[in-house]
């Protein structure tokens, strides 16, 4: 972008020769006196001032020093066809730049034009640079900070801290949006309301246009006024942006000095940061909360489900083996009734001792039992206690396990459960006339075992989920298939408790392979 430059001289043919020179770089106006230069600047920003020194009226120094006090970082370059060294030496105390001596070739003019402002460049950047050092180490602060209420203390404390400020205060929008005074930093109580007083139009501002707002003395009467007040020489205003609002305003005030421009650029980025940490603290806190709710309701529910199955497993024994006694003795359809009423029994049995086993899995309590044992027995243990349910879908069973399969120790109890929980999960799965096969390898330190049905399979982004406890990959209102969602989470802790892992392979309309492994030896 190009800069805005404003030429002030009396001569009409000096103004139309800078005018030529320099607007072929940059954008140019012209004046013909200081005090159109001073009006001027005080609704238009400029980059560079270029101003004679001996002019009616205003004098270019009085100009340079009134356009700085309206716009501080505004540079000041003077024109002249004498100079004195106490000529110099007042420039120099104003702030004005650089000197253009009288008459000037055009390149003279352009190179001292060219000059100053790379010079203002370089001190800009410099200023950007010297921001970002503490800004390093706020946002090392805020990372690690997840209690908003600190981590407002610590924005307080570092805008202070960084900006030689003698106090600060910080205004928060409440959940209607309305700002009000949530804490401070060494302002007294006493004085404490004045200085509410008195910000509170800036902050206000602030508010209205989300922008930063920093008054320093001899800006205009109203301002002067307030700084007397406080007994400051500047005070800072600059908003928290958030996502969609603004979430408050940081005020600071400085008592022996004028805010620099580092200094406001460190409170602007600074004040930015401190927004997202703020939001990402509070949305911490929320989820905290959130988690801790949850957690409170997981554990009420685990207490609800084992005191619920401990008190069904008594009266179930008894309602089991009093409807068994008098199944063996039926006949007819009296036999008939009661060998429903055993089946739909022993269905709530294995129910409450899934139930029972996530419990103990969940809380820790899962203990082992070490063996040796042939894992043929186990498979064919479970292929006879399946076979029925196999048949009544005319399900072939397959089994595929090397004669010199080694023993393995191990708990057999824990594996006995896994084979008849993938088993039975295959079995339920897989369409009338399908094919469920166990197969098995082992290595020198590792049995592998595999369950593989042509079943309905599962959709790809199911794999890790159908291993939560109560989770099923049909809608629970229009499910096909009985269970309550806990027999691949019972096999993953099992597993787990006996040093192993599983894994699934599944295409939808094909069929799944569950595959686990176990260490031969388990130590005990």
């Amino acid at each position: 972008m190009q800069e805005k430059i404003l030429i002030a001289d009396d001569e009409p043919y000096v103004l139309d020769v800078c005018k030529r020179i320099l607007e072929k770089k940059y954008r140019v106006r012209i004046v013909h006196s200081g005090l159109e230069a001073i009006q001027l600047v005080q609704q238009e920003h400029f980059d560079l001032l270029l101003t004679d020194i001996k002019m009616p009226g205003i004098d270019g120094l009085e100009t340079a020093k009134e356009v700085k006090k309206i716009n501080p970082d505004i540079i000041c370059i003077t024109m002249t066809g004498f100079s004195t060294m106490e000529t110099a030496i007042k420039a120099l105390r104003l702030g004005v730049d650089e000197f253009v001596v009288k008459p000037f070739a055009p390149d003279e003019l352009s190179l001292a034009i060219e000059r100053a402002l790379e010079k203002e460049r370089l001190r800009q950047e410099n200023i950007r640079l010297k921001s970002l050092l503490p800004l390093f180490e706020f946002n090392k602060s805020l990372m690690s900070t997840v209690d908003a209420d600190l981590l407002l203390q610590q924005v307080l404390h570092i805008a202070q801290a960084e900006t030689g400020s003698s106090s600060a205060l910080l205004y928060m929008a409440d959940a209607k949006g309305r700002l009000a005074l949530l804490t401070h930093s060494d302002v007294p109580a006493e004085y404490l309301e004045t200085v509410q007083t008195h910000v509170q139009s800036l902050v206000a501002q602030v508010e209205e246009t989300t922008t930063e707002r920093i008054v320093a003395a001899g800006q205009n009467p109203a301002t002067d006024a307030m700084l007397a007040a406080l007994n400051v020489k500047s005070v800072a205003a600059i908003p928290l942006p958030g996502k969609e609002k603004l979430l408050g305003v940081l005020v600071v005030l400085k008592q022996r000095a004028t805010f620099t421009q580092s200094e406001c650029n460190f409170l602007s980025v600074m004040a930015g940061q401190a927004a997202i940490a703020y939001e990402n603290a509070r949305l911490f806190e929320d989820l905290q909360l959130a988690y801790d709710e949850l957690k409170t309701l997981d554990h009420m529910k685990s207490e609800f489900i084992n005191i619920a199955a401990h008190e069904l497993r008594t009266p179930l024994a008894i309602l089991l083996g009093y409807a068994s006694v008098l199944e063996e003795d039926a006949e007819g359809t009296q036999k008939e009734h009661l060998g429903i009423i055993v089946r739909n029994a022993m269905r709530l049995r294995g129910l409450i001792e899934d139930l029972l086993n996530m419990r103990y899995i969940e809380s820790g309590q899962l203990q082992l039992n070490i063996s040796d044992f042939e894992v043929a027995d186990v498979v064919e243990q479970a292929i006879s206690d399946l076979a029925m349910m196999a048949r009544n879908k005319n399900i072939t069973l397959r089994v595929d396990l090397p004669p010199d399969l080694p023993p393995l120790h191990s708990d057999r109890q824990k594996l006995e459960l896994v084979v008849m929980n993938l088993l039975a999960n295959a079995i339920k799965f897989t369409p009338p006339g399908g094919k469920v096969t166990v197969s098995g390898h082992a290595d020198s330190h590792r049995l592998t075992m595999s369950v593989c049905d042509t079943g309905i399979g599962i959709p790809k982004k199911e794999f890790k989920r159908i291993f939560e406890r109560f989770y099923q990959v049909e809608n629970s209102l229009n499910r096909e298939h009985e269970g309550i969602g806990l027999g691949l989470s019972i096999v993953k802790g099992m597993l787990e408790r006996c040093g192993g892992e599983i894994e699934v392979e599944s295409e939808v309309g094909k069929g799944s392979t569950f595959t686990f492994t176990l260490p031969l030896h388990l130590a005990g």
